[in-house]
């Protein structure tokens, strides 16, 4: 009996390296599901909404490759603005909205908190402000209108005039270009986001007339009718037909004759 005691305590260290071993593996284990758990859990807390995610797809340029690290925002404003929708079936709003004019897209974000990008075709008009700046800008489709460019047709068309027979248009997109002034990339040097501008008349017979702004674009788009009318209020008036305002004041005296 004596033997067996000694051969007991003989064994102990030897048992108590194999426990020792044993427990720091189950620890090992508990440590490594708690690490897996906390890990799925911040994952949870920590990964981007819905709404946090569209806007960063945004303004990487909606997942365009290209425009990953690009300087500026494909956004109208980079930032969630008040405004309101037109649709086919009636006025939605007040909303919070954001415009991408890279890609002509407009995102909704909705009381709950998540994003949905609306479906244009139902859409006609939208209105959004930059409450920064205090400016407002209207959007709108002209489906009925006499327009060459197939691709217009569709567009949304900025309104800076629209109260009369005549309208002033302004197509307003984002592109990606290069340092050196080209949509390339081939530089290896940081492109950015530019914005693009072009006018438009919309004439009293519904056509959408491209236009540069001067004086001379102006009234020859207009077409022949009270040219030296036309060309006596400018000079009256002191307008500078190169400025958008100026030309809206000129249209809204040419819709009086």
């Amino acid at each position: 009996m004596t033997g067996v005691f000694f051969a007991f305590f003989g064994l102990l260290p030897f048992l108590n390296l194999c426990f020792v071993r044993l427990l720091f593996l189950v620890l090992m284990a508990y440590c490594g599901v708690g690490a897996v758990y906390a890990q799925h859990v911040g994952r949870g807390v920590t990964s981007p909404s819905n709404l946090e995610y569209i806007s960063q797809q945004l303004e990487k340029g909606k997942g365009n490759k290209l425009a990953v690290g690009a300087r500026g925002s494909a956004l109208l404003v980079p930032y969630w603005t008040r405004g309101s929708v037109l649709t086919a079936n009636g006025p939605v709003g007040p909303v919070w909205l954001k415009y991408d004019l890279g890609s002509a897209q407009l995102l909704w974000r909705r009381p709950a908190g998540d994003s949905l990008e609306l479906n244009t075709a139902q859409v006609t008009e939208f209105t959004m402000g930059d409450s920064l700046r205090g400016t407002r800008a209207t959007f709108r489709r002209y489906p009925l209108a006499r327009i060459e460019s197939p691709a217009l047709r569709t567009a949304f068309f900025e309104v800076c005039y629209d109260a009369g027979k005549s309208a002033l248009l302004r197509q307003r997109t984002k592109i990606i270009v290069s340092s050196s002034g080209g949509p390339s990339l081939t530089e290896g040097r940081l492109p950015s986001w530019q914005e693009s501008l072009q006018y438009f008349v919309k004439r009293t017979d519904n056509r959408v007339m491209p236009v540069r702004l001067t004086e001379k674009a102006v009234l020859e788009n207009l077409g022949p009718a009270h040219q030296s009318e036309l060309a006596g209020h400018v000079k009256r008036e002191r307008l500078n037909l190169r400025k958008p305002e100026d030309v809206a004041r000129f249209l809204a005296y040419y819709d009086t004759l």
